[in-house]
C-alpha cells in the first residue's frame, strides 16, 4: 500500500530514502516540493538505530617507527568495528590535515 499525504505547504509526501546525517541513511516522507522531511515514529527508531551503530570510535595512539617508516597501531575496538585482519590491504588517504584509512 502506497502511504503518503500532504504537506503544509501543499505539496505531497512520498516515502523516500533520506540522509538523516552525513553518511547515514534511513525512510522518510520527503515533500516533493518544499523538500521537508517526516518521520513516523517506527521510521524515527530506525534512523536513531543507525546513528547509534555509526558513532565514531575515538581513541589516542602514539606512533612507532619501525626501519624509518612510522607506524601506527589499530586498537583492536576499531579492528573489530571495521571488520579488519592481518595482512589485508587498506587505502591511506590525506584530506584537510586529516589521515583516512579505509579498507581497500
Amino acid at each position: 500500500m502506497k502511504r503518503y499525504t500532504r504537506c503544509e505547504c501543499g505539496g505531497e509526501l512520498k516515502l523516500a530514502e533520506v540522509e538523516v546525517v552525513p553518511g547515514i541513511k534511513s525512510e522518510a516522507y520527503r515533500c516533493e516540493k518544499c523538500g521537508e522531511m517526516e518521520f513516523t515514529e517506527e521510521q524515527m527508531r530506525e534512523a536513531l538505530r543507525k546513528k547509534e551503530r555509526a558513532i565514531k570510535i575515538m581513541v589516542t595512539r602514539k606512533l612507532g617507527e619501525i626501519g624509518g617508516s612510522l607506524v601506527l597501531r589499530i586498537p583492536k575496538s576499531v579492528e573489530n568495528r571495521m571488520k579488519l585482519k592481518a595482512g589485508e590491504e587498506v587505502s591511506v588517504t590525506v584530506e584537510k590535515n586529516k589521515i583516512i584509512i579505509e579498507p581497500a
